[in-house]
């Protein structure tokens, strides 16, 4: 028993020898020890590396992870709030706070960096035509906020008209006016849809949606190629006079922000929707959810007229992107929208040249 066992060992060590010599070029991948984990960031990760002292071959164990990195529980950190702003839309107010550190890891989450408050003082017609000619029609220094210049785009530009029962078909035509007008005051010229030859970001585009208990897409941004043409289109608008499909208005919205509609690159032309509604919708769960999808690839700017109740304000004013004051306007009824108009028509006037800041043109 003895010598046979012998005999196994003396195979085995014979086997192990031969392996060796025909596969002496299978070496494993030799490393360093782990380094010390480095400091937290600020973001809450730690890491650590190891260095490859020999590199494997043949069939050799491969080289393992050479970089780790772990994450500490970082609470989010918000700065204070600024000043309660002027009165706007409905009669409300509303402040801001910015994230000073993004959570991490399990960290706490941020709260909400925007608060509105109800003053139930609505602000005069001409004080919101200026909030509507500073945050909608012309190009401020906050137009493009990731051009260090300060330089304005031109703009692809969703109108997105209610055309349910309770406007009713005659303020509907007023509604259609008002609009054309505006439209035509946009920056960055006196025509600011009309095309120019070989220079697709000189002008803005727009694309229109009318909607009811349904929705009709009135043209794309392929449609037309000049400003009265999209006024002549607007003012052929249809009136349904039934229910209100919010929802679907806002979801057919964001599928015309695309190239076969016509939207350019997003980087060169800035992506805004303008609503102009009289009431809540027919849904507001699904509204909400349809609405925050249209925020993820555009401004939403509300144009809201009639009376509402406490509930209707809050629904309306959900519709809109932040900062809420500079996309939330108001008017009582739509013979105020015409005065809105024309004071930003005059305003215009008043300024000549100098109506519109420089573009990114």
């Amino acid at each position: 028993m003895s010598l046979l066992c012998n005999n196994i060992v003396l195979i085995m060590l014979c086997f192990t020898s031969i392996e060796a010599f025909f596969f002496k070029d299978n070496v494993d991948c030799l490393l360093t020890d782990w380094s010390r984990w480095s400091e937290q960031s600020s973001s809450g990760e730690q890491t650590r590396s190891r260095r490859i002292m020999r590199h494997p071959s043949g069939r050799g164990r491969p080289c393992e992870e050479l970089t780790e990195i772990r994450v500490f529980q970082v609470d989010c950190k918000v700065s204070g709030w600024t000043k309660w702003s002027e009165n706007f839309g409905f009669g409300q107010q509303s402040r801001t706070r910015t994230i000073t550190q993004p959570s991490r890891g399990s960290g706490k989450r941020c709260p909400e960096l925007e608060e509105v408050r109800y003053t139930g003082i609505v602000p005069s017609v001409k004080a919101t035509a200026k909030n509507v000619e500073n945050y909608f029609v012309r190009a401020d220094r906050k137009y493009r906020k990731d051009n260090k210049n300060k330089k304005g785009l031109t703009r692809d530009l969703v109108i997105i008209m209610d055309s349910s029962g309770s406007i009713r078909k005659g303020p509907f035509q007023d509604a259609k006016i008002q609009t054309s007008k505006l439209i035509g005051l946009l920056c960055p010229s006196d025509k600011p849809f009309d095309k120019v030859a070989g220079q697709p970001y000189q002008y803005n585009q727009a694309a229109m949606l009318t909607y009811s208990h349904i929705i009709q897409e009135t043209f794309d941004f392929k449609r037309y190629s000049k400003t009265s043409n999209i006024q002549n289109a607007i003012s052929k608008a249809t009136f349904f006079g039934r229910g209100t499909n919010t929802a679907e208005a806002f979801r057919r919205a964001k599928g015309l922000f695309t190239s076969a509609k016509g939207a350019r690159d997003p980087t060169r032309a800035k992506r805004e929707v303008l609503i102009l509604t009289d009431g809540k919708s027919d849904n507001a769960a699904k509204t909400f959810a349809a609405v925050e999808s249209l925020k993820r690839v555009a401004d939403v700017y509300g144009l809201m007229t009639g009376r509402f109740s406490s509930n209707g304000m809050k629904e309306l004013t959900k519709y809109v992107s932040a900062p809420i004051n500079e996309h939330l306007f108001y008017v009582q009824n739509y013979q105020v929208l015409r005065k809105l108009v024309e004071y930003i028509q005059n305003s215009k006037n008043a300024a000549g040249p100098n109506w519109c800041a420089t573009f990114d043109i």
